[in-house]
């Protein structure tokens, strides 16, 4: 059998020994399986054509866990964007693969916060990002939250 070399920072280290403990098989498997993920969701992208709206969600959600560890995901058993009758907002359904139990969050988003290379506007990019960083933050304990980027958030009440 080959052998490859990855290199990891120190500061990863404890997340590869995790992996080791928590996933029961061998950290090179689960490597290579995560490579055939990246590497199918990148093939189902045309060439030199941008993403449409579920794959620049699915690409931001990839660059999301890489970030944060969370191994964040559409859920499955929803349809990839869920339109609102009533407005030209979208919708997808999150959760955190594996997760038992299943936590869900549906979040909205505006068509038009996709820029023209398909990928999500910064701002709305770092809402998402604090969004799922409260939801999933470990403190939380609710089954489901509704989160609509669209909107201002408003500001916390003065104490």
């Amino acid at each position: 059998m080959p052998n490859k070399t990855i290199y990891i920072k120190d500061s990863d280290l404890p997340l590869w020994e995790r992996a080791q403990n928590e996933l029961g098989e061998s950290v090179s498997s689960t490597f290579v399986e995560f490579l055939k993920e990246r590497l199918e969701r990148h093939g189902k992208r045309p060439k030199g054509r941008k993403m449409d709206m579920v794959q620049a969600m699915d690409a931001f959600l990839a660059e999301l866990n890489a970030e944060l560890d969370l191994n964040i995901e559409r859920h499955p058993f929803w349809s990839a964007i869920i339109l609102d009758a009533s407005s030209d907002k979208v919708g997808y359904k999150l959760h955190q693969r594996h997760a038992n139990p299943d936590r869900i969050m549906s979040l909205v988003v505006h068509p038009m916060d996709f820029g023209p290379d398909g990928r999500l506007e910064s701002k709305v990019r770092s809402r998402i990002i604090s969004e799922v960083s409260k939801f999933w933050d470990g403190k939380n304990n609710l089954h489901h939250t509704f989160v609509d980027v669209t909107t201002v958030p408003s500001a916390p009440e003065p104490a």
